[in-house]
């Protein structure tokens, strides 16, 4: 259970690490390494005047090297206002059939129901959404607030420890323990570990029939391809049920319809439609000519993947058969084993290629961006999986013997079961080696390196001002820490699982023990990704979502490609010509259910906007509301936030850190003059 009483944040020497809270905080990094004295100075008043504006209080400590860290607390009564915000418009779109009480948004205490991710979205609402919208705007990286590294909620340690320790004294985990991940990081990030769960669970049919079909069938069994694609069909089936169900328990379905702009969105114009739904809008065909850039983009992915491996493929042909010197059987395998090492290296950087390809797409919302890059980078897979390895095994024997001039080499049964082999095992162990030793070893790394960096090169100045609290030593010290870290994506381990599932609906009749491999691989995994976000990322800001997105989509067209493979054309032929079908028709959908569903909308955003003028007319009669939160602010029992809470004073502070650190830059610019 997280604790919602209003407790230190660190506290006395003597406090108990269990008082901590962080339901209602976030973390600004400000670095000023790349600009001039007087520009950090305006943007750092910017950026504390903003956040106030917006009803939350600052309290300004100094960050690594040449920066700042801004703790942002929201005051419980703008938390439980916001909360409850986003309750009633959840009632109101038909997300949760719970219609939230009137009265609950203007108590003291927190909300009855709440969890801790619930607090922290809703901080992140306010701290990176626009102030239309009630938030302060800070959007890291864009616009004005280049020098803004990062926002990332703290860490619960105490959270995570306990439930890292709970996770891994159980074999398989329960409903009840994705409950507990997703009120600590987000139904995002839950979903992921459901998934797995899933996955690893369906993962025992197929490593159990694999081993009896390594045992007593024939190589490349048509039985067992047909009994692993129908595992794969009811696991797929079985996972939208799982999806559904845990979508509503958490009352997140169709939480779609609920999203916002991407701050990067570039519209030419804006409209209001008959339901008075305000519309930012991009001409479809600016969208559609910069779609059509990820036609090349494929071409050359393919040129690329294609060539590297066929030119593998080809060298491990020559020394399997036209080598005939020492170490024959062991060099054959040699460029395999390069190429798995170095495979996942080159699709590491079309992904990222492909995801700069999706930012000038410029996608309206966050879901419709992930689904390109979803859709990017499965088909980078696909052109690996479905298409190039079966090619090799087809064509290129033959190729190099005519090239040769001799009689075309004999295909081996053999050599596509040690390619895939050689690919799974290498991939395996490299993707174990990058989840689990080197996080740690950075980990450790990159605590003592900024430790180092800090103590000699800013701490002197830093401490010479605001020397640290000695109660506050240990948390700056973390806190600076998660500041140097990469955020958390969940999708990039969605990706992996995703593929992962290609591989086996495609290659486990090749070599049906993959399979017992993915489960051990995955069992490990689904503790030490739990790890991973802990140690190796900053907390993810806990986002909702109502499934893996189009990722299921992604795995249903594995299983399909699976069945194209060993034989069963007829089938996927008329399942793809249904679901185009069924796609275009939905896009066109109903007059009548438009219709209706605007009607819906116009009723909804009434009421929306009586209770939001409601709460704007409540805070403007009430003219001592900030003074109130001033002194409560400097009663609080947690110092922390009591040094600061005077008007200006974080603002003061702040430009005293900024004018010290200017003169300790080597070499740096200190002002404009300069």
């Amino acid at each position: 259970m997280f604790l919602f009483k209003r407790q230190g944040t660190f506290g006395d020497r003597d406090q108990t690490v269990s008082n901590r809270t962080f339901h209602d905080k976030y973390v600004v990094h400000y670095d000023f390494s790349e600009t001039d004295d007087e520009t950090a100075k305006e943007e750092f008043k910017t950026l504390i005047s903003d956040l106030e504006e917006a009803g939350l209080q600052t309290e300004v400590r100094a960050g690594a090297d040449h920066s700042l860290l801004v703790f942002v607390r929201v005051p419980q009564e703008l938390l439980n206002d916001t909360m409850h915000k986003s309750r009633v418009k959840d009632w109101l779109w038909g997300i949760t059939s719970e219609r939230p009480e009137i009265g609950q948004r203007h108590q003291k205490d927190a909300l009855p129901g709440t969890f801790e991710a619930e607090g922290v979205l809703s901080v992140y609402h306010l701290v990176n959404w626009q102030k239309e919208q009630g938030g302060a705007a800070i959007t890291p990286g864009l616009g004005k607030w280049q020098n803004v590294k990062a926002i990332f909620p703290i860490h619960n340690g105490p959270a995570n420890k306990e439930l890292l320790k709970h996770l891994s004294q159980k074999m398989f985990l329960t409903k009840e323990d994705f409950d507990q991940i997703r009120n600590l990081f987000g139904a995002k990030v839950a979903f992921y570990f459901a998934y797995m769960q899933t996955y690893l669970l369906f993962l025992i049919f197929p490593a159990v029939t694999g081993v009896l079909a390594w045992a007593f069938l024939p190589k490349y069994s048509f039985v067992y391809a047909i009994v692993t694609l129908l595992g794969c069909t009811i696991f797929l089936e079985y996972w939208k049920i799982q999806q559904d169900d845990l979508s509503i328990r958490w009352h997140v379905r169709g939480v779609g319809s609920l999203k916002q702009n991407r701050p990067t969105y570039h519209y030419e114009k804006v409209v209001v439609d008959a339901a008075g739904r305000k519309k930012h809008l991009y001409p479809r065909w600016k969208s559609i000519v910069r779609q059509m850039a990820q036609i090349p983009f494929f071409v050359l992915a393919v040129l690329v993947l294609g060539l590297t491996i066929t030119a593998v493929y080809g060298m491990e042909i020559l020394l399997s058969e036209a080598y005939q010197g020492p170490y024959q059987s062991y060099l054959e395998y040699v460029p395999t084993l390069v190429l798995a090492a170095c495979l996942p290296y080159t699709r590491s950087f079309l992904e990222d290629f492909a995801t700069s390809l999706a930012d000038f797409e410029n996608h309206r919302t966050q879901d419709y961006y992930e689904m390109s890059v979803t859709q990017k980078t499965f088909v980078l897979s696909f052109i690996v999986q479905g298409s190039l390895v079966p090619w090799m095994q087809n064509h290129v024997p033959a190729y190099v013997g005519e090239k040769l001039n001799v009689e075309p080499f004999e295909e081996d049964s053999n050599r596509l079961r040690n390619e895939v082999i050689a690919l799974t095992v290498t991939g395996q162990v490299s993707d174990m080696f990058e989840e689990m030793v080197m996080p740690y070893l950075m980990h450790k790394l990159r605590a003592w390196y900024h430790q180092y960096k800090f103590w000699n090169s800013s701490h002197g100045a830093f401490q010479a001002l605001a020397p640290d609290d000695p109660a506050e030593e240990a948390f700056l010290r973390s806190v600076r820490q998660q500041a140097s870290l990469e955020p958390y994506n969940v999708q990039d381990d969605i990706s992996e699982m995703v593929i992962q599932f290609g591989y086996l609906a495609l290659f486990s009749p090749v070599w049906p023990l993959v399979s017992v491999g993915f489960f051990i691989n995955n069992l490990i995994e689904l503790r030490s990704d739990f790890l991973k976000i802990c140690l190796e990322h900053q907390r993810p800001h806990p986002i909702r979502m109502d499934g893996i997105g189009p990722w299921i989509n992604s795995t249903r067209f594995a299983d399909l490609d699976g069945e194209h493979l060993h034989g069963s054309d007829s089938n996927t032929h008329s399942f793809l010509l249904r679901w185009v079908v069924r796609s275009v028709l939905q896009k066109v959908g109903s007059e009548q259910i438009r219709r209706e569903r605007d009607e819906r909308y116009a009723l909804r955003k009434k009421y929306v906007e009586e209770l939001e003028q409601s709460s704007k007319q409540r805070d403007a009669l009430d003219v001592g509301l900030m003074e109130r939160r001033k002194s409560v602010r400097m009663a609080d029992p947690d110092l922390f936030w009591t040094k600061q809470a005077r008007e200006g004073v974080s603002d003061v502070v702040g430009i005293k850190l900024i004018e010290a650190l200017g003169r300790t830059r080597n070499g740096g610019l200190s002002t404009k003059e300069d």
